[in-house]
């Protein structure tokens, strides 16, 4: 997919330089548009690489899931990126670039309180008030069954159909490339790979449920810096060497294959 952003390092983005200001569309109802630099160009940038959990970046996208949609031309790609250990080490890039996106935010919610009629219909909220209707970009994680939190995430959507400019709808794809670059064809993205996307803020969009209001995130590009199964295995787990048993013997593998032990299916018939 050609695109005319341009993507820059995330690290290399200033976040002073966004800015945000009031139109209307066909309803007349109020947009927010979110620019950078004296140019007025689109907010675009390379990710850092995190762990992915939940990617859909190939085929229908999440058409067809039990989340997603029941008709194709609505489907969309999705890719999380997650702050998971990487090696089982804390992924610190995470820290640092969910730092940027809350400072966009920040942002995003300055402009909002300060045209809150407009743009939310109400008056008077304080900013506190107003950041309870936001819907953040990084999110948290949370236990379904004990409800403690379990990490943090930023999710990117993309529609996988786009207007052609003729009244009709064209399907697109995610290109998934090597750590290098190098466009992989047939690239897939698994649960558990390490990644890196070229991500842009789509739109800032309003009344969501009623009154929410968030930055959406899309992505054109994926680099599938380091795959789940090339990453360091687990060798130990020190806190089992800390229980002591009378029992306790060497794992041998030919143990179940001795003659008092037998596991034939013709053995055990």
């Amino acid at each position: 997919m050609n695109s005319s952003k341009c993507y820059v390092p995330w690290n290399k983005l200033d976040c002073n330089e966004i800015s945000f200001c009031l139109g209307t569309d066909r309803n007349n109802k109020p947009t927010i548009k979110m620019v950078i630099g004296a140019n007025c160009k689109d907010v675009a940038m390379v990710t850092p690489a995190f762990v992915t959990n939940w990617p859909r970046v190939t085929g229908d996208g999440n058409f067809g899931t039990m989340w997603g949609p029941t008709d194709v031309t609505k489907a969309k790609f999705s890719l999380d990126l997650t702050d998971a250990a990487i090696n089982g080490t804390h992924n610190p890039n995470f820290d640092a670039f969910a730092t940027l996106l809350e400072a966009m935010d920040d942002k995003l919610l300055d402009f909002v309180h300060q045209n809150q009629l407009r743009i939310l219909g109400r008056k008077h909220l304080s900013r506190e008030e107003v950041k309870m209707l936001q819907i953040r970009s990084v999110r948290p994680k949370y236990d379904k069954q004990s409800g403690a939190l379990v990490g943090h995430s930023l999710q990117l959507t993309t529609a996988k159909y786009q207007w052609d400019g003729m009244g009709g709808k064209h399907a697109r794809a995610i290109t998934v490339c090597d750590k290098e670059g190098k466009v992989i064809k047939d690239g897939q993205v698994c649960p558990g790979d390490v990644v890196a996307a070229t991500a842009y803020a789509n739109q800032v969009y309003t009344g969501v449920g009623g009154d929410k209001f968030g930055i959406h995130w899309g992505f054109e590009d994926v680099s599938v810096v380091c795959q789940r199964n090339k990453l360091d295995a687990k060798l130990e787990v020190p806190c089992f060497a800390l229980q002591n048993y009378d029992y306790a013997q060497d794992y041998s593998a030919q143990d179940y294959h001795n003659v008092d032990s037998p596991t034939s299916i013709e053995a055990m018939a």
